[in-house]
């Protein structure tokens, strides 16, 4: 093999951004930041919790857009 073209494998921090949570494993980077995790993903854990919350977001959308004229016709 040929020394010095390959990266620095090194311990790693892991940090989740939803719930906090952070393990170390090993990679090329020092650190990495992941949207879910296993300790917050409704798959691993059983539970509904988030992805249930984000089902309404056309609700959302509709609630805070009501009333809004786009220039659509009205009937008279």
């Amino acid at each position: 093999m040929k020394k010095d073209i390959h990266p620095d494998y090194q311990e790693c921090k892991v940090t989740c951004t939803s719930c906090g949570n952070t393990f170390t494993t090993r990679s090329t980077m020092k650190e990495i930041r992941v949207g879910v995790c296993s300790q917050c993903h409704p798959f691993y854990t059983g539970k509904k919790g988030r992805v249930l919350t984000e089902a309404g977001r056309l609700e959302k959308f509709q609630k805070k857009y009501q009333g809004v004229n786009y220039g659509q016709r009205t009937e008279v």
